[in-house]
């Protein structure tokens, strides 16, 4: 069955591309047929990989004409990862669909197509940081909604002020149809380690409990080089950082975790479609609660 996920947060800068790009390539190579869509005008997911075809039309013509078809999909240089790149350069999108009265669903069902549930398992769907039509248009096209958080105060701030209270909004808008979004799962990126980041992740834990419509996932990802330098190669970074230091995990830990709570029918599955038990690959449950036990703050000194 498809599954459709969408990073949303109002604050620009969070690491929604980069969490997606990673996301995407390490499921690609778990064997999940998966394609990127770059709703951002500005095209930092477009720009991530390589891509070795690019093919004649991109998101302006999924919009407009309503359907995904093969000549708007572009082919990366990870193999089982294909794209929808962003072409609206000059964020014309945004006004074409203000004026429509199907722009809330418009993106849902483009993607809802027998062409996309035949050629793929997975859609990861990128956003800009402000919340226009586009974006609206991503988040009811999901069936996650994904908030990479750093744990800061600006953005933790922004997050409950912002990015939650706008979908709120969404669902309670009087001119449009009543309708509910997907279940967010808020994502903590850039994690130090740091007693300010450990007591704002224990708070955020204590505020969003388990049930509610806000999930903290457990996996966390720490604020490692790594990342950058992966970044920097165009690679997903489960396959640049297989071996974790004394202060952070792998990145190929990381990334496979994340990746089974999001997806949990995957658990137990591998990059280069390998299976195995993940608590003798990563060393026992103890360390899988590892994330969690960081949550809680150290004792002043």
């Amino acid at each position: 069955m498809l599954r459709t996920f969408a990073a949303l947060n109002s604050k620009g800068g969070v690491g929604k591309t980069t969490l997606l790009a990673n996301l995407g390539g390490l499921l690609a190579d778990m064997g999940a047929r998966t394609l990127l869509v770059d709703a951002d005008p500005q095209p930092s997911l477009t720009k991530y990989y390589d891509i070795p075809y690019e093919a004649p039309q991109g998101l302006v013509e999924v919009i407009t004409s309503g359907t995904v078809t093969h000549q708007a999909i572009s082919h990366t240089a990870v193999a089982n990862l294909d794209l929808i790149r962003s072409n609206d350069g000059e964020a014309k999108l945004q006004h074409w669909l203000f004026d429509r009265a199907d722009r809330r669903v418009r993106l849902a069902r483009a993607l809802n197509n027998p062409y996309v549930h035949d050629h793929y398992d997975i859609v990861l769907i990128d956003t800009q940081g402000a919340i226009g039509p586009l974006q609206t248009a991503a988040a009811f096209a999901a069936d996650t909604l994904i908030s990479p958080l750093p744990p800061d105060t600006p953005s933790v701030r922004e997050f409950r002020s912002g990015t939650l209270r706008v979908l709120q909004r969404l669902e309670s808008d009087t001119d449009e149809p009543r309708a509910q979004l997907a279940p967010i799962r808020a994502v903590i990126c850039r994690f130090d380690y740091s007693r300010d980041a450990k007591s704002l992740l224990s708070e955020l834990r204590n505020e969003f409990s388990e049930g509610d419509r806000v999930t903290i996932l457990e996996t966390v990802i720490p604020n490692a080089i790594a990342y950058k330098d992966a970044f920097t190669a165009r690679v997903p970074v489960h396959t640049a950082n297989r071996i974790g230091g004394s202060r952070y995990p792998s990145a190929y830990e990381v990334m496979h975790r994340l990746v089974w709570e999001l997806q949990p029918d995957l658990y137990g599955y591998f990059a280069g479609r390998l299976k195995g038990d993940p608590q003798e690959v990563f060393g026992g449950a103890a360390q899988a609660r590892g994330a969690r036990d960081a949550a809680v703050p150290t004792p002043a000194a």
